[in-house]
């Protein structure tokens, strides 16, 4: 797959367009796409009825449709959102269990035609009575009733905890001309958000506790009841945690609100100060966090951790050092997946491989260069090895989730980690950190995509990185 090709002169040209990021922190303006949520969480039923309201404008001159993602409908019966291998870990037992999502409404302000769910009930197609102007304002609100499956991931119940992430019908982002709709995947994340801003409405038993990506506003009790209002600006996704097992303890870096939640952490305090360390080494070597309070929450979960915007998921199995690099690991995702984003699907090692070369960095600056190079020989030991069973097709990592459904670790988190080391020994350590601090305040709240990397790096370092990029990404190099 050919992904770049930039000629040098052009990418320095281009680099004059940009500015130095001195003030990383600049104010956020809204974004052109807003969700209203209301919803409500019923354990009794493993259910929450959702109704969303979603304004946005037209990306396109004519269009007369919008497409939406349904992600919920990764767990009904017929698709399936993890792998064989996973099965027993995810559910619990051999046999997996399946929710499903039924559309109760749709309307507009413009009135629907008509809508459909596509093949798999994961794509959402809405069709209007009339053509929209380029960036004409759409209103519309979908209801719908989500069946949540018992299982340990994104969507779902286990144990009594309540995974609310992907929850809401989502606008698929429009490039090329077109609507991009993720393709459902078993493994990774088969996701590409663009940035948008949300107000949430919850209603959940009142002896629950939630833990929430987004900032509360208003916390209201009625008889059996718990009312919570929570808004969140420039975000990827707005995700929730509800459990009535789920503790606390809270702390602030820079302004920032940080609370972690869990059930059995003896640590708990030490586990805060690890989250607070890493948001503010982050926050030195690549900008401004982005958001006004982070969380981070230890709950059942079949993978060992999950980045949401401003919320972080790690599994509550892990050991205490697993546990520590997975928070590392995530808490870089707010950088590299929520400050700028990308398509996780289509180019799943763009973000995974600078949040472990950023986990990577932690340990340099904290624990100093063997530290550092511990985390690299672990990554080179993994990729050597498929490597020399696989051979180059096998560990190259230029290919989409659905191409790397086999290596994928290896691949994605491993290879793109080698790839930043050696940069980092081609260009230098701190040059190398100055070029992603740039990276990060270019692209501040846009998506990123390979070119823009390439570019950007490039721009930052006075070189035409390109055929260094595609030898790694394609596995030519050997590994020594």
């Amino acid at each position: 797959m050919k992904i770049f090709a930039p000629l040098f002169y052009i990418l320095f040209c281009c680099s004059l367009c940009f500015v130095g990021c001195a003030d990383p922190s600049h104010a956020k303006t809204p974004s052109q796409t807003h969700y209203d949520i209301q919803a409500t969480l019923l354990p009794s039923e493993n259910a929450l009825l959702v109704t969303t309201e979603i304004t946005c404008a037209a990306p396109a001159e004519g269009i007369s449709a919008l497409k939406l993602r349904l992600y919920a409908a990764t767990y009904s019966e017929g698709n399936s959102a993890v792998g064989p291998a996973k099965v027993r870990e995810a559910y619990g037992k051999v046999s997996e269990s399946y929710g499903n999502v039924e559309i109760q409404a749709v309307e507009g302000e413009v009135p629907v035609q008509d809508y459909d769910l596509g093949q798999d009930g994961s794509i959402l197609t809405i069709r209007f009575g009339r053509k929209f102007k380029k960036g004409e304002s759409i209103r519309l609100s979908i209801t719908e009733r989500i069946k949540l499956a018992k299982i340990k991931h994104h969507l779902g119940h286990y144990d009594g905890y309540y995974s609310l992430a992907h929850f809401y019908p989502e606008l698929c982002p429009f490039r090329d001309g077109k609507f991009f709709a993720c393709p459902l995947s078993d493994h990774g994340d088969p996701f590409s958000h663009e940035r948008a801003d949300f107000t949430l409405q919850l209603t959940l038993p009142a002896e629950y506790e939630c833990a929430s990506s987004a900032e509360e506003i208003g916390r209201e009790k009625q008889g059996t009841e718990r009312h919570l209002t929570y808004t969140l600006s420039g975000a990827r996704d707005i995700s929730l945690v509800a459990s009535k097992k789920l503790r606390s303890v809270s702390a602030s870096y820079d302004g920032i609100f940080i609370k972690y939640y869990y059930e059995n952490d003896a640590h708990a305090a030490k586990t805060l100060k690890k989250i607070e360390d890493g948001l503010a080494l982050y926050s030195r070597l690549f900008g401004t966090y982005p958001y006004a309070s982070y969380t981070v929450v230890s709950m059942p979960f079949c993978e060992a951790g999950a980045e949401h915007s401003a919320l972080s998921v790690v599994s509550n199995a892990l050991s205490e050092l697993q546990r520590e690099e997975v928070i590392l690991h995530e808490t870089a995702h707010q950088w590299w997946y929520g400050k700028v984003g990308n398509d996780e699907y289509t180019y799943p090692w763009l973000d995974e491989g600078l949040a472990e070369f950023s986990v990577a960095c932690y340990y340099r600056e904290k624990a100093g260069e063997n530290a550092y190079r511990a985390q690299i020989n672990k990554a080179r030991e993994a990729f050597s090895i498929r490597l020399a069973i696989k051979g180059q097709d096998g560990v190259r990592f230029d290919k989409t989730l659905a191409e790397l459904n086999e290596g994928y670790y290896d691949r994605v988190y491993c290879g793109a980690l080698l790839l930043y080391a050696e940069l980092a020994e081609k260009v230098g350590y701190r040059p190398l950190l100055a070029a992603l601090l740039d990276y990060a305040c270019r692209y501040d709240g846009k998506t990123a995509t390979p070119n823009a990397l390439i570019s950007s790096l490039s721009a930052s370092l006075g070189q035409d990185l390109t055929d260094f990029f595609q030898t790694w990404l394609t596995a030519a190099l050997p590994i020594e």
